[in-house]
């Protein structure tokens, strides 16, 4: 009884899976990014919002806006379009394409609540020690931050899912000591509460 290739006993193969999610999760393993909770979006019941959890989370973990700049948003957009417009077109796993409009309200909501990278002339402390460790932590996945991107009370509750993220990937998450400085650091230079 013999089976070239996988067997059941193997488990189960890619296309066994239940829905393009495990699809792309098996097919990608580390490199796929850790999504976001719907609810932690920014204005997530904006018309970009709804759209972007809609379309996006079909083949993926849902992203967060910040993980790209708005510089770098139109490319991904348009690789992430061109696959949902095939899979839509061969009917393959039920994936439905926005149409041009939705394409535009995804594109500014992603481009508007984008990573907003440091201006290094704003911050004479980036060759200390804290600044050096965020700097460092922070490039292994994204753009270096503003740190005014985020309150002082924000900051702790962001860092500890890029370290969740973080290990996800298979990235080196700093020990404490360094987390505790790049908190430190990030609430130093962080924006006023509102």
């Amino acid at each position: 009884m013999g089976m070239s290739g996988r067997g059941m006993a193997d488990g189960p193969t890619m296309m066994d899976r239940e829905g393009p999610q495990d699809m792309m999760q098996e097919m990608m393993g580390e490199v796929m990014p850790p999504g976001i909770d719907p609810a932690l979006l920014p204005d997530s019941q904006s018309q970009g919002g709804l759209l972007l959890t809609r379309y996006c989370s079909q083949c993926h973990n849902l992203p967060g806006p910040g993980l790209h700049t708005a510089e770098e948003w139109p490319v991904v957009e348009e690789r992430m379009n061109l696959r949902m417009q095939m899979m839509s077109r061969s009917n393959m796993m039920g994936i439905d394409a926005p149409d041009n409009s939705e394409m535009q309200a995804i594109l500014g909501y992603l481009q508007e609540n984008a990573q907003k990278p440091i201006d290094l002339t704003q911050y004479d402390d980036l060759d200390t020690s804290a600044g050096r460790a965020f700097q460092a932590t922070c490039s292994v996945c994204h753009a270096i931050p503003d740190p005014q991107l985020h309150t002082t009370v924000e900051w702790p509750v962001v860092v500890e899912r890029m370290k969740q993220n973080m290990v996800i990937l298979g990235k080196t998450v700093p020990n404490e000591a360094t987390i505790r400085e790049i908190v430190g650091y990030l609430q130093r230079h962080a924006k006023d509460s509102d």
